[in-house]
């Protein structure tokens, strides 16, 4: 079938023949720009009074060097939709879309935090009728400076990036040691891997036309294939720690799937920890900050890490209170107070963890840490209907000891 040809395209956004999805990148200064200086339930700020469109504020609006393009937004509250979607404040219909992700921190609402973008920060832009489908952010590297996310890179890491990080652009972002895409959680998932494959070919155009290296950093096993393209290749950079849990939220269910040395090593924490007279308790992640800082500093620097306690709490505080999921921490305590803090955020039925502070020197440090980072999360989704546990990169051994599986990550770079 024959249809009339259209009439040509902008270079950005590009139209993806197979899906009809245009892919643009956006700039998050100016689209967070919009909502601090705009309130973004008052249509007004758009239009004239006769309610049309008004040229003039749009225009403030879209980038000229054609790195923004909105001709597919032809109502200027889909941009503040956008915008709100990006920061967590919205209200529009873009706000009330389900996402899926790797990791709370590529989730909408994150990605638009101003202090994850000590950098050149933007975000491609995958729309169908002009509703968001698909977001893969970007962060261009600062020149004799590392992100913040990368201040003490493994070797691993560290073998994979250039001289000077001002030459790169990571791909999919660089915070909490995960790279991927956001893609709407209604699409199929030929859709999705479409739109996902469309977002990382944009960003490698827009890499090369900067002159800037594409580099995406620990991409989850299962998003690998889509970051995968002409003149890429990608190497496993380390691994990730899963705990599936039975879905009837049984604990003897649990055990059983855990086999025999699982099974004995597991109850073995579970009497440890109570002849040790430790407490468990869960509570909202903001209100442990504090007290926690101190143990994750000693964590740190018994692996050689220098890093200030007030830093590390501000770090915790502004974790705890952003908006995506929500944010619990499992504090395991004697008569002194905690010994062990493990911070994680619940997402439908998953929950991610995201660190652990643990007192250096202490009798029953074992036993605070495995109830901390295992037993307590295991009760805790036990008792939530949570079936997934991720547990983070590293430490393999204690974790698959309790019955975790391991994945890999990988890094995707040129192929040169």
């Amino acid at each position: 079938m024959h249809h009339a040809a259209e009439p040509p395209r902008r270079p950005t956004p590009r139209a993806d023949a197979v899906t009809g999805t245009d892919f643009r990148i956006v700039d998050l200064t100016d689209l967070t720009d919009l909502t601090d200086s705009r309130d973004l339930t008052n249509s007004r700020d758009l239009t004239d009074p006769a309610g049309r469109a008004d040229p003039a504020g749009r225009a403030d609006l879209t980038d000229s060097r054609d790195l923004m393009d909105f001709t597919d937004l032809t109502d200027p509250r889909d941009l503040t939709d956008l915008a709100g979607l990006l920061t967590g404040a919205g209200t529009g219909a873009a706000a009330h879309t389900a996402w899926d992700a790797a990791s709370v921190a590529l989730l909408p609402p994150r990605l638009g935090r101003p202090y994850l973008r000590p950098g050149h920060c933007r975000v491609v832009v995958a729309s169908e009728a002009g509703r968001p489908v698909g977001l893969l952010p970007l962060l261009r590297g600062t020149p004799g400076r590392l992100p913040q996310a990368l201040l003490d890179p493994d070797p691993e890491t560290a073998a994979v990036l250039p001289a000077d990080p001002g030459d790169l652009l990571f791909v999919g972002g660089c915070v909490d040691l995960v790279a991927g895409a956001a893609v709407a959680a209604g699409l199929t998932e030929e859709r999705r891997r479409a739109v996902r494959r469309g977002l990382v070919d944009r960003a490698w155009e827009q890499a090369g036309r900067d002159g800037l290296v594409p580099l995406a950093l620990h991409v989850r096993d299962d998003e690998v294939a889509d970051f995968r393209g002409p003149g890429r290749r990608a190497a496993e950079l380390g691994v990730t720690c899963l705990l599936r849990l039975p879905r009837d939220g049984s604990d003897a269910s649990y055990l059983a799937g855990l086999g025999q040395s699982g099974r004995r090593t597991v109850l073995k924490d579970r009497r440890k920890a109570a002849e040790a007279g430790l407490r468990s308790e869960v509570r909202p992640a903001g209100e442990l900050t504090a007290a926690a800082a101190e143990l994750v500093v000693a964590v740190k620097r018994r692996y050689g890490v220098e890093e200030h306690p007030r830093l590390v709490r501000a770090r915790l505080a502004r974790w705890a209170a952003d908006p995506a999921g929500e944010r619990v921490a499992f504090a395991v305590s004697d008569g002194a107070g905690p010994v062990a803090v493990t911070f994680g955020c619940v997402r439908g039925t998953g929950l991610e963890i995201y660190e652990t502070g643990l007192a250096d020197a202490h009798p029953h440090r074992h036993e605070a840490y495995a109830e901390s980072l295992f037993q307590a999360p295991v009760a805790f989704a036990q008792a939530r209907g949570i079936t997934t546990i991720d547990l983070g990169l590293d430490a393999t051994t204690p974790k698959t000891r309790r019955g975790a599986t391991l994945a890999p990550t990988w890094v995707v770079r040129p192929d040169q």
